[in-house]
């Protein structure tokens, strides 16, 4: 029950910590219990102060009692929202419920290193930027992968333009000011990006996040980099077909 809890870290450390802005990293779930564990298993090892935010949209199974179990031996700070179901309305939930500086919008399927937090804090010192993303990868091998991680990371890196499972970090402030997360349909972390950039530079950081290859093994390589670019081409003329939605978000 308390593989969680660690050994105090040593002073120099701790002095390191106490220097560290605190992080909110917000998760919107919805019947996620084959991957809560698994979650938790790797924010647990995160080092630097962060809290951890849970929105359920309505679970029916068992990823509410999976989190509420974790509370208070998990080693940071754990609460568990509830929302309507949808993304966005989730996210802005979290949001308006976290106290750090910085917030990390975080999907339940992902995986990010160890130091992500000090990179985060760092990219976010720097002169003009407000926020930013991971470096993205489906952590499947093969060509098809890398030809697809080099072209969707160049696209982010350059349009300053993050999906949601980049792991998409803003500055408390700005995430206000914008606005928060757009009610529609999906692409709701696009629109937030070209939002958030009217207040400052949107990084890419070095460091991967790796997502579940789960949608990929469900729709197939090739259709889901195609709905993508579908969704992602019409969005910018508003247009969201409500039938893409099940490829993206559901």
């Amino acid at each position: 029950m308390y593989k969680y809890l660690r050994e105090a870290p040593p002073a120099a450390d701790r002095t390191m910590e106490a220097f560290m802005v605190l992080i909110s990293i917000i998760t919107p779930v919805l019947n996620e219990e084959e991957v809560i564990q698994l979650f938790l298993d790797n924010l647990a090892q995160l080092q630097g102060a962060f809290e951890l935010i849970f929105v359920d949209g309505g679970s029916s199974d068992a990823t509410c009692t999976v989190i509420r179990q974790h509370m208070g031996i998990f080693p940071a700070p754990v609460n568990l929202l509830s929302a309507p179901k949808g993304r966005s309305t989730q996210m802005n939930t979290g949001a308006a419920a976290a106290q750090g500086e910085i917030l990390l919008f975080l999907h339940v399927d992902c995986e990010i290193p160890a130091d992500s937090l000090q990179v985060i804090t760092q990219a976010c010192k720097g002169p003009g930027v407000c926020g930013g993303a991971f470096t993205h990868s489906f952590g499947d091998p093969g060509l098809f992968h890398v030809v697809i991680f080099n072209l969707v990371n160049t696209f982010a890196k350059y349009t300053q333009t993050f999906f949601g499972d980049f792991g998409i970090f803003v500055k408390r402030d700005v995430f206000f000011q914008v606005g928060g997360f757009e009610i529609i349909p999906f692409c709701e972390d696009l629109e937030f990006s070209r939002s958030a950039r009217r207040f400052g530079s949107m990084v890419q950081i070095n460091r991967v996040i790796r997502s579940s290859p789960r949608r990929i093994q469900r729709i197939g390589r090739a259709k889901l980099t195609a709905v993508y670019i579908l969704a992602t081409g019409l969005n910018i003329f508003g247009i969201r077909p409500l039938f893409l939605k099940r490829y993206i978000v559901d």
